[in-house]
């Protein structure tokens, strides 16, 4: 037991001296069978603990299924490991679980493809025995990565926001992936909550101004309320500093498009939108919409200022 955390090796030989000196005692055993997994010596593990499973029958403890399923994982055959997790959580009744063994069933099932819901159950289940808040996190940020694979993003946004609300050092990143997931998956209000606090805690990073506009602009599909505008105006007003970034040059010839659409559909201030198509063409001259839309604007404006479009920007 002295050199168990220090040199498992030693910690072998001594025990092995031990056994040979001791008159027989099946806990020995299981002592030499914990002691070959601890060493790393999985193939004997096994042997050993399947033994034991043979010879005591139903009164072999339950944790000699759990140990040759550790075991077969790190050999690197999760099929078999399954197999035996299987068999320990049927041979024991629920308190004697402890978070690992649902960690160990959650990395198993994620390792077969298409079997992301019953790992992602795992993960949760550990997730609710963990009192570690950091430790709980990864679990979440697990389980968001499972339903990211299988392009689940609502539950992948709800679990980064789960993981974000314990941790308040979640990152940049962290965040933009939950935006990012709520987009994809449609819910654009909370996509809008997400990148307000993006926006907030990054006032100079762009990501959050963008996809703010775009989560409203997806609200506001019909350009009625005009929600999206403000949002584009404040990521203008943050990249016309700079239009040499080929990313805030794309998303300034987003913003100035949206809102000389909703200026000529809108509010018919046709003025107002032919001067963001003409921002828009210096930074994207071969844009022929841009262009084509600019020219019906022109055309309408010399006959009467006061004329409405019959063709409008879309």
């Amino acid at each position: 037991y002295y050199y168990y955390y220090k040199d498992i090796n030693q910690a072998r030989d001594y025990l092995a001296k031990y056994i040979a000196a001791s008159d027989y005692n099946i806990k020995n055993d299981y002592l030499h069978t914990d002691m070959l997994y601890a060493s790393g010596k999985f193939d004997e593990a096994i042997k050993n603990a399947d033994g034991l499973i043979k010879k005591e029958g139903a009164a072999a403890q339950p944790r000699l299924y759990k140990l040759i399923a550790f075991s077969y994982k790190e050999l690197g055959n999760t099929e078999k490991a399954a197999v035996f997790m299987n068999a320990y959580f049927a041979s024991r009744n629920d308190t004697g679980f402890i978070a690992k063994d649902y960690e160990m069933m959650g990395e198993i099932y994620s390792s077969f493809e298409e079997k992301e819901d019953s790992a992602a159950y795992y993960f949760a289940k550990g997730a609710e025995m963990e009192k570690d808040d950091a430790v709980k996190g990864g679990y979440y940020k697990k389980i968001s990565g499972l339903y990211k694979k299988k392009k689940d993003y609502n539950n992948q946004a709800r679990w980064l926001g789960k993981y974000c609300a314990i941790n308040p050092n979640a990152s940049n990143v962290d965040l933009f992936n939950w935006g990012l997931a709520s987009y994809l998956g449609k819910d654009y209000r909370n996509a809008d909550t997400v990148f307000a606090i993006y926006q907030k805690k990054y006032p100079t990073e762009e990501y959050g101004f963008y996809w703010r506009a775009r989560a409203n602009a997806a609200i506001d599909t019909a350009m009625e309320t005009g929600i999206a505008v403000p949002h584009y105006i404040n990521l203008i007003g943050l990249l016309e500093k700079d239009t040499a970034n080929k990313t805030s040059r794309k998303h300034l010839i987003e913003a100035y498009g949206y809102i000389a659409a909703y200026k000529a559909n809108a509010e018919k201030d046709y003025e107002t939108a032919l001067s963001y198509f003409d921002k828009l063409l210096t930074l994207d001259p071969e844009n022929n919409d841009a262009r084509r839309y600019s020219e019906i604007l022109k055309k309408n404006l010399s006959k009467n200022p006061e004329t409405t479009s019959t063709e409008t920007a879309k």
